[in-house]
């Protein structure tokens, strides 16, 4: 098997097995990395990266706004959905402006919004000693 499709595959995994947390922080990596993409595209000049990477980017920040759970927390769902307008308004000027400086303003953001709930699920998951026998 070649190692694009071994790669496709273990990717296909990681999504069908993970919590939602999980999932949440993939999301994040996901949008970490377009937005990546799309600011070397400005960089370079390459106006096919740079529509990649922000379509994509774009794509997985409409999601994560999308699946907010208003039910569970409605103050910081309206929190986020509020952040991730705001996100899109950017990435929407910087296309506009070929703007990689706005870019990395997003990826900023994005990348304190990622550790925000890395450290959220780290304090709610139990350690091994809190784990009931």
């Amino acid at each position: 098997m070649p190692p694009h499709q071994r790669s496709a595959r273990y990717q296909e995994s990681q999504v069908l097995t993970a919590s939602r947390e999980q999932l949440l922080l993939l999301t994040y990596d996901g949008v970490l990395r377009f937005l990546g993409r799309a600011r070397r595209g400005i960089e370079q000049g390459n106006h096919h990266e740079k529509h990649v990477g922000l379509t994509r980017a774009e794509t997985l920040i409409i999601e994560l706004r999308r699946t907010l759970d208003f039910s569970a927390s409605k103050d910081l769902a309206t929190s986020l959905a509020h952040i991730y307008t705001y996100l899109l308004e950017q990435l929407a000027r910087a296309d506009v402006d070929d703007d990689a400086d706005r870019i990395q303003h997003v990826i900023d953001l994005v990348g304190r919004l990622r550790e925000a709930w890395v450290e959220l699920v780290a304090h709610n998951t139990p350690s091994v000693e809190e784990t009931p026998q």
